[in-house]
């Protein structure tokens, strides 16, 4: 029977309708940048909203090096990332049709140090830098992680200088090797070479078996290689697809290639995860999560284990935080708060940089801080373009900030007489800005390489300050704490002042790092 035009034309709307729509994926910051003079030497790159320079992530992809392009990145997975504070790059490179291997392993190595030699611009760690893709994304990205570093220190080209090492690599469906003889030997139904070795590579005879061998990624491990996840498809008992087009994509990106690498892996010590149908007691569940992991979070997430994460909202703004519980809590004990206002490079959207930027937080995590001074510990964060300060031409979270502050001691078990904060370098200014808004509330302020307006002293005359500096400080000059030191004594505030020779910006880790600071601080009441 036929059906009536017209319901047809319904019918095929509401099938339209009901079909998931395919996120779309976000306008690149950057847009089709040459890395290279060929036309497929080109790349994307998503900007993450961090207030300094943060990892990345290298989306290199598949297609048997003969098809495929960066636009196959999956769009969610760019979404993920950056809204952890990791930049995301996808990356072209010559195919087979160009240029034969290993122009394609030449071309992501060079495209590595492109990204790197453009760390000022974009805002790039060229420490954090982590790669993945999947088959031939899959072996390229294992390859810049396994291979020795391809930087040419005395090249006259910068971007030569530039290393090609990774941080973490993730590959899905990757081959460790491309001798296709331990494919047939080594992958259920694969009888038979499914493509011409010559074809692929720029030599021939016993060049050729070199040249195999010289990119094969099992050959290339090391024990100073960074940490590995691997994703398969199939578990190594599942039977051959029957559909023969869908059997040989199956055969050859197999498990058995993850576990041969695997191996080589644990032989060397190599941190490795390897992902399949039914493998049990997996440290990460997706390539996604790994590098949040490994990138945000910078593989040192267990520090910060004791940090409960949160988000505060008040007259329409909101803010990202972590608190950290007295050690040896006691309901019926109130404890002190310490608040600590991170600098710039804490900055982002994913409540995690304001842990792990310089450290501090997990310093207070740490015996010698919270086990020896139990006490909530609160550790806000401030989106990219924003300060903790007022006045200033960024806009200030002050407001939300102090909201939360108040929050944090109505909800917990708080000793309202026992109020710190302190803060690093935009983080100072911030203790300084929070004491201004609150004179008569705060027991004891602790800024570091900050500083505020010498004629504006005696706001601060009502709290004890102890102030830190660097004196070859090159970011916020020393005069800034040296004023505020003399201004606040002037003034008649309880202040004292600490300046380290020879230290630069990063004077925390002197003052933080000091058990007399914490112990000074402990001992203040209102």
């Amino acid at each position: 029977m036929k059906l009536p035009l017209v319901l047809f034309s319904v019918l095929f709307a509401c099938a339209l309708i009901a079909q998931p729509k395919r996120p779309e994926l976000p306008p690149p910051t950057h847009a089709n940048v040459a890395y290279g003079d060929h036309p497929e030497q080109v790349l994307d790159f998503w900007k993450a909203d961090i207030g300094y320079r943060g990892p990345v992530a290298i989306y290199i992809h598949g297609g048997g090096f003969t098809g495929g392009n960066k636009g196959s990145i999956n769009p969610a997975t760019v979404v993920r990332l950056v809204e952890s504070g990791i930049h995301v790059a996808a990356v072209e490179y010559r195919r087979l049709k160009h240029a034969k291997l290993p122009a394609a392993h030449r071309d992501v190595a060079r495209a590595v140090q492109f990204i790197r030699s453009k760390a000022g611009e974009w805002a790039v760690d060229t420490k954090l830098v982590g790669a993945f893709g999947g088959s031939a994304g899959a072996q390229l990205s294992a390859y810049l992680a396994f291979h020795d570093d391809l930087a040419d220190p005395d090249s006259p080209d910068p971007i030569d200088r530039q290393s090609t090492r990774l941080f973490c690599v993730a590959p899905t469906g990757g081959q460790s090797t491309m001798d296709l003889n331990w494919w047939v030997e080594n992958i259920p139904g694969y009888d038979a070479y499914h493509v011409d070795p010559s074809g692929y590579f720029e030599t021939e005879g016993a060049a050729l078996e070199k040249q195999v061998r010289d990119v094969s990624i099992v050959n290339l491990i090391s024990p100073d290689d960074p940490p590995v996840f691997m994703n398969y498809n199939m578990s190594p008992d599942a039977a051959i697809p029957e559909d023969p087009k869908r059997a040989r994509g199956w055969k050859v990106h197999h498990v058995n290639f993850g576990l041969h690498l695997q191996e080589k892996l644990d032989a060397a010590g190599v941190e490795s995860t390897l992902k399949y149908p039914g493998a049990a007691d997996l440290c990460y569940d997706s390539v996604v999560e790994f590098l949040v992991d490994k990138l945000a979070w910078k593989g040192e997430r267990s520090l910060y284990e004791g940090y409960e994460p949160g988000v505060f909202e008040s007259s329409g703004d909101s803010i990202a935080y972590q608190l950290l519980k007295p050690a040896n809590f006691d309901p019926a004990k109130r404890y002190p708060l310490v608040l600590f206002l991170h600098g710039s490079g804490g900055r982002g959207p994913a409540n995690i940089r304001n842990l792990t930027d310089a450290d501090v937080p997990a310093r207070l995590a740490t015996d010698s801080v919270s086990g020896s001074h139990d006490a909530y510990y609160l550790v806000p964060q401030c989106p990219g373009p924003n300060t903790w300060t007022v006045g200033g031409t960024r806009p200030s979270k002050q407001p939300v900030l102090l909201d939360l502050v108040d929050h944090v001691v109505a909800s917990e078990r708080i000793d309202r007489s026992r109020l710190y904060v302190t803060g690093l370098s935009m983080g100072g200014f911030g203790t300084f800005s929070a004491v201004s808004a609150r004179p008569d509330f705060w027991a004891a302020a602790a800024p570091v390489c900050g500083g505020w307006r010498p004629e504006e002293a005696e706001r601060f005359t009502k709290t004890p300050f102890w102030l830190f500096h660097g004196d070859q400080d090159r970011a916020v000059a020393v005069d800034r704490s040296r004023d505020m030191n003399r201004a606040i004594a002037a003034a008649g505030g309880d202040v004292q002042y600490t300046e380290y020779p020879g230290v630069g910006h990063d004077s925390w880790l002197n003052a933080y790092w000091d058990p007399k600071l914490w112990d000074w601080m402990f001992a203040q009441r209102r």
